[in-house]
């Protein structure tokens, strides 16, 4: 209880960017009995690497205090940790043009039906599922929160990836509508449009020494020269029962 008092004071005090969030996997037997043993999992999220650092050392330091005030003992497991991801315009820009020249997933009208269907359900503006294919932002658009691994692999090599759609329009993402969307034959569509286009793209390095270069021109100015570096420490076990 200490340790969650601790960090929700911890919120008061940070920027507007880091996400701070926990789940409790294991709180004990019964309500009046303190428990022998009880385990949180914490994520620290923001936009920079070195900021997701700062709140982690300050998390760490809240739940020391709270062991020393409950005279308890406490182990901490990182068990994951990504950087945030770099873009590479000019691979951006090679694989905008093969998205343009396939276009959007060709769905069935009995797909688009069922989208709408979905959203009405949901409160949603029933216009099914959007096909049209976005143009390249100009530049780097606001971060929305998420965290993937592939940043880290963005950090060792040139990296693009596209987004093709596959559920209706508005729904929440990580919920049962998008799970239902991609369980649907349909949804198939949209993978053979990411296929054609990820291999158009794979093409165009291959055959254009120019395309190439300047993805690794790019990659070297985000990196600024920097190695990437694992955030999880080498000697840490593997969170094994």
């Amino acid at each position: 209880m200490y340790r969650f008092y601790g960090a929700n004071l911890m919120r008061e005090h940070v920027q507007p960017s880091p996400r701070i969030h926990y789940v409790i996997p294991n709180a004990g037997e019964a309500p009046n009995v303190v428990p022998e043993y009880a385990k949180v999992w914490y994520y620290v999220r923001d936009t920079l690497r070195t900021n997701v650092e700062e709140h982690y050392a300050w998390l760490l330091d809240i739940a020391d205090a709270a062991a020393q005030a409950t005279r308890t003992e406490h182990e901490v497991s990182l068990i994951t940790g990504v950087h945030a991801l770099l873009l590479n315009r000019p691979l951006q820009e090679a694989m905008q043009a093969n998205l343009e020249a396939v276009g959007g997933p060709n769905f069935p009208d009995v797909f688009q039906a069922w989208g709408r269907e979905m959203q009405t359900g949901l409160d949603i503006d029933p216009v099914g599922l959007d096909v049209e294919v976005q143009p390249l932002a100009l530049g780097a658009t606001p971060a929305q929160g998420g965290s993937t691994d592939v940043a880290e692999v963005s950090w060792i090599t040139p990296t693009v990836q596209l987004e093709i759609t596959s559920a209706p329009k508005g729904v929440p993402w990580h919920s049962w509508a998008t799970s239902a969307s991609h369980g649907t034959e349909w949804a198939a569509a949209a993978a053979d449009v990411a296929a054609r286009v990820l291999a158009m793209t794979g093409m165009d390095l291959l055959t254009d020494p120019g395309l190439l270069e300047a993805a690794r021109e790019a990659h070297r100015e985000s990196t600024q020269g920097r190695p990437w570096r694992s955030a999880i420490p080498a000697d840490q076990k593997p969170p094994i029962p």
